[in-house]
């Protein structure tokens, strides 16, 4: 009688394999999130406006540059209210490394998008983009993946041990060559689920980098949530952390006042209407103001606002008149783009 194989994910109590390198691949990338680290959709922030928020972007690669040798700082908390910009800056970040070919991988966490929004696809997304920066890992990671079919069911930890962290140090172990810095960057960790979960992760990335002398550093992003002021504030961190506050440290206004006269402009040069826009010196000054003002130093609303204003097949002058009209008192508190909707003229809050 011939053997009958009985399938992997029937199996108990058994060890579970891969049949070769693709399909060891394959497994991989059935349990990455794309859109955690490239999506193409409308709600994700884009990156930094061109010429804003330098200041913090030459501070956060100022620390990702720092040699190992000295480095006290390892984990860096960018945090901020709703709106403030955190993912724009995080994609601007990941923009400059890959530009200077600093590996990193990142996730971006959505509340509203169930394949991101909690912790199980984050170690294969994180294991996918670091065999993509750092080909040399690809020779340890898939054989491991290979071995155990059931690797994604298993625990956060042993997923980071098996495939990120234990990867790592086996290749700088095997290198006859300073190894780069490698670079984490969690966004929106406050979008993952579960408080405990978000706990989790900083936990188990913070006791790797303060047991190991790998050049592996972590930036994350959030809001100030109290669970995640207790977390990051906790004795475990303080030696080790650079919290950056974007609602304390770093006044938007200037950057937000460029991205809207350059936004202005490019209504005046490429809407249908941009000719009598050109005609009428358009906007006034006290247009800007308003803005600014209603803004309260969250580019998110400046944002919404211009992509309001710049409806193809409406006068911009004429919506910006209907923006006028709303009152400030509806712009008391900083708000999350998903909470931001444009009911009748008017941006409600």
């Amino acid at each position: 009688m011939s053997a009958r194989m009985t399938p992997p994910n029937q199996a108990q109590g058994m060890a579970h394999f891969c049949a070769d390198a693709d399909d060891g691949l394959k497994h991989l990338q059935a349990h990455v999130a794309t859109t955690a680290f490239d999506s193409d959709n409308g709600e994700d922030a884009p990156k930094c406006h061109a010429n804003t928020r330098q200041a913090v972007l030459d501070d956060i690669m100022n620390w990702i540059i720092v040699q190992t040798a000295v480095r006290i700082q390892w984990i860096l908390w960018l945090n901020g209210a709703a709106g403030a910009g955190k993912s724009a800056i995080g994609r601007s970040i990941v923009a400059l490394c890959l530009a200077q070919n600093i590996p990193i991988a990142r996730f971006f966490f959505f509340r509203t998008d169930s394949t991101r929004n909690n912790l199980k696809p984050v170690v294969a997304t994180l294991v996918h983009q670091l065999m993509e920066s750092i080909p040399e890992l690809r020779s340890i990671i898939v054989p491991r993946i290979q071995a155990d079919s059931l690797i994604f069911t298993k625990s956060l930890e042993t997923q980071f041990q098996m495939l990120i962290f234990g990867p790592l140090l086996q290749l700088q172990s095997e290198s006859s060559t300073p190894q780069k810095t490698v670079v984490l960057l969690i966004d929106g960790i406050d979008e993952c689920d579960k408080h405990d979960e978000q706990a989790k992760i900083i936990r188990i990335i913070t006791d790797f980098v303060k047991k190991h002398a790998f050049p592996m550093i972590a930036f994350f992003g959030s809001r100030a949530e109290n669970q995640l002021c207790t977390e990051f504030r906790s004795r475990e961190l303080a030696d080790i952390l650079l919290q950056l506050a974007l609602d304390t440290d770093y006044r938007a206004d200037e950057d937000i006042r460029r991205f809207l006269n350059d936004s202005f402009e490019r209504i005046k040069i490429t809407h249908p209407f941009g000719d009598e826009l050109r005609r009428k010196n358009w906007p006034a000054q006290a247009d800007v103001d308003e803005i600014m003002i209603k803004a309260s130093g969250q580019f998110i609303y400046a944002s919404v606002i211009l992509k309001f204003i710049s409806t193809a097949n409406q006068d911009p002058a004429h919506l910006l008149e209907i923006h006028g009209e709303c009152s400030c008192s509806q712009y008391a508190r900083p708000v999350s783009h998903r909470e931001m909707k444009i009911t009748g003229w008017c941006v409600v809050l």
